[in-house]
């Protein structure tokens, strides 16, 4: 074998080690974005809504837009929804947009009626029904805690 088909060789080699170089990485990347190690070991479900369904945004949106909103949803004016409960909150259009999606699929639990107990005493209605899942939905809905922080507040509630 002359020097210039020995170098040729190398060449091809080379080459072809650099592209199973790459597609390992790839493999390894689709995997990484596939099964994230950052995901937590439980799917977090808010009341009545299935694992695959990513929770509604924990904001105090007003009642006049909530209600708004509501009745924009019903008149299949979603997009318009999703515009007032930006202007009326400052939200995102990501936030309001999941917000609006919450709202139409029943995953934020319905505005209390005029003359209704404070949080802590419909919390405890909840706690008391064992219905813990719509007692921390609640608390996430109406002062914008964290999951872990409405857990906390539930807890605490005797």
């Amino acid at each position: 074998m002359s020097m210039t088909e020995m170098i040729m060789l190398g060449a091809v080699v080379m080459f072809i080690l650099g592209l199973l170089m790459v597609v390992a990485a790839r493999v390894v990347e689709r995997r990484r974005r596939l099964r994230p190690e950052s995901a937590p070991a439980e799917p977090t479900v808010i009341v009545g809504v299935p694992a695959s369904r990513p929770a509604p945004p924990a904001v105090a949106v007003p009642a006049a837009t909530r209600d708004r909103a509501l009745e924009l949803i019903g008149q299949g004016r979603v997009i318009q929804a999703i515009k007032e409960v930006r202007m009326d909150t400052g939200l995102g259009l990501k936030e309001a947009k999941d917000f609006v999606d919450a709202l139409k699929d029943g995953r934020v639990p319905p505005r209390p009626v005029i003359g209704d107990a404070t949080l802590s005493d419909r919390v405890r209605r909840y706690k008391a029904d064992a219905d813990v899942e719509a007692a921390i939905a609640l608390v996430c809905a109406e002062t914008g805690m964290t999951r872990d922080e409405a857990e906390r507040f539930v807890a605490a509630l005797d």
